[in-house]
């Protein structure tokens, strides 16, 4: 039996074990599988300390396996199904018990097409977003350990007569049963929002426009009111000639923090603008980028995504590291009291060969706490190689010159090194 069938029996098993289904529907009609296997090696030094003279070097594999099939269960209603598992290597040999309690279905929905005559409903757990979103994505994260996120919601998607899309959301990040005892404490985290956007008032672009809600219910904090935290915002991408495109963002925070002494309100505010290229010259694929992008010291964005470099941005899971200091109340992985300007370039000297050179430098928008504001330049170097359409591999390596805002006072600094290899293959 090959792998595809496993997968099809594996899948086929756990959806007869959580839903019902009539005797007479066709469940595995078009039945397609599909996932992906990914590793990410590396090792890192002073990622936190920034002191050479200390011993804090880490190395890590972090492992992520998805695995997934679509199906229809009419012709006009489909489902699916992933189910995702995160490791690392030296955890030791799993069980079968290991696999059911850590395996997590991060895709269970169902898509009804033409609801109405016009709307794609998708209703369940699923993913939402772009991976480079600066506001709200969820799904597979480009994290130092390859962590993955999703939503339980209701989706729509509609056409207007070719001339506007809607994506529109309505759903729970977290959800608490109520207790009974204390009125009120509902300790639910939710989201609401969509965007519009359309590729007929740009030529050789898109102009989108989005407004998303989250709220925490004030029994999640135990408080007397609710945090509710809105981001609007205006998106434009496109073509400007042959291989140089653009892309430029305006957010703007809005709501209240209902569940503190004053009541503060979201005002904070940010944006970002780019250039990319991409063509051949003699033959040879050649891309390069020049970015930057600002975000106030009160900005805040709901489930950012937004990765600058592999020290920065990857490695958002451990406290101290660089991106996790003198952020506000923002994430790690956003524009949250930042300036970043960065600029890269690549080439494809063959055809499966691909070397790329990226620079960052990082600025606090304010020094909190008293700190400057300089943050650190960041230096990325990674070399590619595409074994194929479905398998590739990366090796790379990035130093993080440390800024006056993280140097230390009195033990010396040093850089931040780091040496990494990524294998990821699709099926």
């Amino acid at each position: 039996m090959s792998i595809r069938q496993y997968l099809s029996a594996a899948l086929g098993a756990a959806l007869m074990a959580v839903i019902a289904v009539p005797t007479h529907a066709d469940l595995f009609k078009n039945f397609k599988a599909d996932g992906s296997i990914e590793t990410r090696s590396f090792g890192i030094d002073n990622e936190v300390d920034q002191n050479g003279t200390r011993d804090d070097y880490r190395a890590e594999t972090n492992y992520r396996v998805m695995v997934g099939g679509s199906f229809d269960l009419l012709d006009d209603v489909h489902g699916r199904l992933e189910l995702t598992k995160n490791t690392f290597q030296g955890s030791g040999a799993g069980s079968v018990q290991d696999l059911e309690t850590s395996s997590i279905f991060n895709n269970a929905y169902v898509k009804v097409d033409k609801v109405f005559g016009a709307v794609d409903m998708t209703v369940g757990r699923q993913y939402y977003g772009d991976p480079n979103d600066l506001n709200v994505y969820f799904g597979p994260q480009n994290d130092d350990v390859l962590s993955v996120t999703s939503l339980d919601a209701f989706r729509a998607d509609a056409d207007v007569k070719g001339w506007v899309r809607f994506q529109g959301v309505a759903g729970k990040i977290n959800d608490f049963d109520l207790n009974g005892n204390v009125p009120n404490a509902n300790s639910d985290t939710d989201l609401w929002g969509g965007e519009l956007n359309s590729d007929k008032v740009i030529p050789k672009g898109n102009l989108a426009a989005y407004y998303y809600t989250k709220q925490v219910k004030k029994g999640a904090n135990v408080v007397s009111g609710n945090n509710t935290l809105s981001v609007g915002g205006l998106r434009a991408a496109g073509d400007i000639i042959a291989g140089l495109g653009y892309h430029a963002e305006l957010l703007q925070d809005a709501g209240r923090d209902n569940g503190v002494a004053g009541a503060p309100a979201y005002d904070g505010s940010a944006y970002f603008l780019g250039l990319h290229y991409g063509n051949e010259l003699k033959a040879m694929p050649v891309r390069a980028k020049l970015e930057y992008g600002r975000g106030s010291d009160n900005f805040v964005a709901i489930a950012p995504s937004a990765r600058f470099g592999i020290i920065w941005g990857e490695h958002t899971t451990v406290a101290n590291a660089p991106s996790t200091v003198n952020r506000g109340a923002g994430s790690a992985a956003s524009l949250s009291n930042l300036k970043v300007a960065d600029a890269g370039i690549g080439i494809n000297p063959i055809s499966k060969l691909g070397l790329d050179l990226n620079w960052y430098r990082f600025q606090y928008d304010a020094d909190i706490g008293g700190m400057s504001t300089s943050a650190g330049t960041e230096y990325d170097f990674i070399v590619s190689w595409k074994h194929s359409d479905n398998v590739s591999f990366e090796v790379n390596a990035a130093s993080f010159q440390v800024g006056t805002a993280l140097q230390n006072t009195v033990a010396p600094t040093s850089p931040i090194t780091r040496l990494g290899a990524d294998v990821k293959i699709k099926f």
